[in-house]
């Protein structure tokens, strides 16, 4: 998006410490380990070592999005997430009334190309005047010009608009809330472009109050099962309400990644004032401009992508403009460590079994990744077609390393031998989605074979 943001008088100079050339640089680790297996009364035990694979991956929620277009067009890297944004008056011309359409149509282009849709409503954007419907029917608001057109936009802190918000954000949350397709949802509504803020207007409404703010946040999480992110515009305008929404496990993302100010006198603030905000929601960023941009002003990009690394960055987009070849090797190295990546490091259980027994399962896992996977995926076992949900999930691990052990029933397994398989699955499914860094062909792995004797 085009913007020249004004700065607030705290202009401390930050030193962003990375490397200009060659790879991208690794990622600190958080190790958890939990007892090993005991042994197996029945003796032997089968040990599988899985080779890691290096190259990128393509995974719910993690990597690279495209842009108001789904992959089908934009196949320059692998992508999992198409990423749209919407104006209000779109979807809502006429109070209480909402019209999804536009919202299904991109859902149905991203599944269409093996994605899932992220998206945000927005409050307006140039060419844009705001949800006017709202405005016609006598709700209150400010008028005010943006980008050299007049806009208007609802009070917030009035509650016939947060009614009515409240129903919107509920209809949001009945068509889209529980649904796996759905990788992602901006909390914008406010500001232009929805990034939570009102700079370059004239003249400029008050932002809303901070527990206007707070109850916005709370009507989103008990709609949207989902990740949820906010915009670091929140973070300028109300600290105390973007506290609250870390504090409540949202992401949050900004949209000039790669801005020389933004990156030397924004983020940086906004990293050391919730250092630990990685570990509950995603980070996204989107760029200043385009990558070639970066290129063009001779900006020093590479540190631009370790920045993303090493601030545990999940998600990022170049708004689907091609990525200038003498970056495309740095962009894709990077894009091996955003996110989660979870590499299967040794799996055992025995060779055998008595039929109907139960056995253990030992699997030692590394996320070499730079963050922790946002949504639910249990570990499944496959014996045979057997399938055991294991109720392990993978939300919340961190980088580094960690061990399960698993107790298996095999009730109704008759004596044979079968392959034993390893997945991950949402809750309540039996179909893998995610991709393990490791060779073979998922979703399901192979991790050896299983005799079951009478």
């Amino acid at each position: 998006m085009r913007r020249r943001h004004p700065y607030l008088a705290v202009l401390v100079a930050i030193a962003i410490a990375a490397g200009v050339g060659g790879s991208i640089s690794p990622i600190a680790k958080h190790t958890k380990l939990t007892k090993s297996a005991p042994p197996s009364p029945t003796g032997a035990i089968s040990t599988y070592y899985p080779t890691e694979r290096t190259d990128v991956i393509k995974n719910p929620g993690i990597g690279y999005e495209t842009f108001y277009q789904s992959a089908a067009r934009d196949s320059q890297l692998p992508s999992s997430t198409m990423y749209f944004r919407i104006n209000w008056s779109a979807i809502e011309a006429r109070p209480g009334t909402f019209d999804f359409a536009t919202l299904d149509s991109a859902l149905s282009q991203a599944q269409a190309s093996g994605q899932r849709l992220a998206f945000r409503i927005m409050a307006y954007e140039e060419g844009n005047s705001g949800p006017v419907g709202l405005r016609d029917a006598g709700f209150p608001g400010f008028a005010f010009a943006f980008e050299g057109a007049q806009v208007w936009f609802p009070n917030l802190d009035e509650s016939v608009v947060k009614q009515d918000i409240r129903k919107l954000i509920a209809a949001l949350g009945q068509r889209y809330g529980h649904n796996l397709a759905i990788d992602s949802i901006d909390i914008g509504i406010i500001g232009n472009w929805g990034e939570q803020h009102f700079w370059n207007t004239e003249p400029p409404p008050p932002y809303p109050r901070t527990d206007t703010l707070k109850w916005l946040f709370d009507e989103f999480r008990t709609h949207i099962k989902g990740p949820l992110v906010v915009n670091d515009g929140v973070w300028w305008n109300d600290r105390e309400a973007f506290h609250y929404a870390i504090s409540q496990g949202l992401g949050w993302r900004a949209d000039c990644w790669g801005g020389k100010r933004e990156m030397q006198l924004k983020y940086p603030f906004i990293v050391a004032d919730v250092p630990n905000a990685w570990k509950s929601g995603p980070v996204v960023m989107e760029p200043c401009g385009v990558m070639s941009d970066w290129v063009s002003r001779n900006s020093q990009w590479q540190r631009s992508l370790q920045w993303a690394v090493d601030n545990h960055v999940s998600k990022i987009s170049n708004k689907s403009a091609p990525i200038p070849a003498e970056m495309l090797p740095a962009v894709r190295d990077m894009l091996t460590k955003l996110g989660y990546r979870l590499v299967l490091k040794r799996a055992a259980f025995p060779v055998s079994i008595h039929s109907g027994d139960n056995f253990a399962v030992q699997l030692d896992w590394e996320n070499k990744g730079n963050a922790p996977m946002y949504f639910d995926r249990h570990v499944l076992i496959r014996i045979g077609t057997l399938v055991k949900d294991t109720r392990v999930s993978m939300r919340g691990f961190l980088p580094g390393n960690r061990a399960d052990t698993i107790t298996i029933g095999t009730a109704g397994l008759a004596a044979g031998t079968y392959p034993v398989h390893i997945g991950l699955a949402p809750p309540g499914s039996e179909t893998p989605d995610i991709t393990l860094a490791i060779r073979g062909e998922g979703p399901w792995y192979t991790l050896g074979k299983l005799v079951v004797r009478h």
